[in-house]
């Protein structure tokens, strides 16, 4: 029996969108996930097309809205992109952003521990939150985004956002032990690992809830849970071998992701986006609104 389209047939894959990614340069390889480009303009969408069904993220985002005819709802809040642009915090549970109109949306992507090194910013504070940059972050930053905003294309935008973090960069770095970049840019195993060995070190002799705190405000979340996030994440955002209609087994997959069986699997799948696995699949192989786990396992690819 052929199956039911999840969302109905207006919120199918439409042909006019286009998403986009660029890595950063090698040296800011452990600052800098991704830079990703979402691009509506000549789409004509539903309100269902419209939807961002955003996964579960370790990863602090910057967004600027280049072109937008109208603003953007968050989490039952609503966040104007027609200047300037927004800060979002990791993500721990499913997130919806729902947009008023076309848009071209550029995005930088950074590794927690990376933006509370640049900021000295609580990351914890941002955790699960969406503010807008112009009070979330000091003036060089706002100046940083002021022309990225009007920036001719995305390889300037780009340009300006490498020149900006790069010095800042390797001042930090210069300062603490060089994290190895992510083997993946989905799975962050290497990044975690190494976050957790800096961790260790640079807190010998606190006490548990002192590690603890210092541990949250750079990194959002406590280790244990952070790792469990992204072993989430990567899980999401898997792609086509965790196809419940094709290959390898919903078994396989729990096993391979380290779950205990696959109801296990299963409970954290629907826990973490609301659907089960195969409905999460068939949603990411039809549905407009789950582009951002379409680009995330582009990244895993890359």
């Amino acid at each position: 029996m052929e199956a039911t389209p999840l969302n109905g047939d207006d919120g199918a894959i439409h042909p006019d969108t286009h998403t986009s990614l660029f890595l950063p340069s090698p040296v800011l390889a452990d600052c800098v996930c991704a830079y990703m480009v979402r691009d509506t303009l000549d789409a004509q969408l539903s309100p269902k097309q419209s939807l961002s069904h955003l996964p579960v993220s370790p990863l602090v985002n910057i967004s600027w809205a280049i072109h937008c005819d109208g603003p953007g709802m968050h989490g039952g809040e609503c966040h104007s992109l027609a200047r300037g642009a927004v800060l979002r915090g990791p993500r721990t549970q499913p997130t919806v952003w729902e947009s008023f109109g076309p848009a071209y949306v550029f995005t930088l992507t950074v590794f927690p521990d990376a933006f509370h090194a640049l900021t000295q910013l609580n990351v914890a504070n941002f955790l699960d939150q969406t503010q807008d940059l112009q009070t979330a972050l000091d003036q060089d930053w706002q100046k940083m985004a002021d022309a990225v905003l009007m920036a001719i294309d995305d390889l300037a935008r780009i340009q300006i956002i490498e020149v900006f973090l790069t010095h800042r960069w390797l001042s930090v770095r210069a300062q603490k032990p060089a994290s190895p970049p992510p083997e993946g840019l989905s799975l962050f195993n290497a990044w975690v690992d190494a976050v957790a060995l800096r961790a260790s070190a640079s807190t010998l002799g606190q006490s548990t809830r002192q590690r603890e705190r210092l541990v949250k405000g750079q990194l959002g979340l406590p280790m244990r849970a952070l790792r469990g996030l992204v072993r989430m994440e990567s899980t999401l955002t898997r792609g086509h071998e965790s196809n419940a209609f094709g290959a390898p087994s919903l078994v396989d997959v729990a096993h391979d992701m380290g779950f205990s069986d696959q109801a296990h699997f299963s409970r954290e799948v629907k826990r973490f986006s609301g659907l089960s696995p195969t409905e999460l699949q068939r949603a990411i192989e039809t549905q407009e609104s789950y582009w951002p786990y379409r680009l995330r396992q582009a990244l895993k690819a890359r």
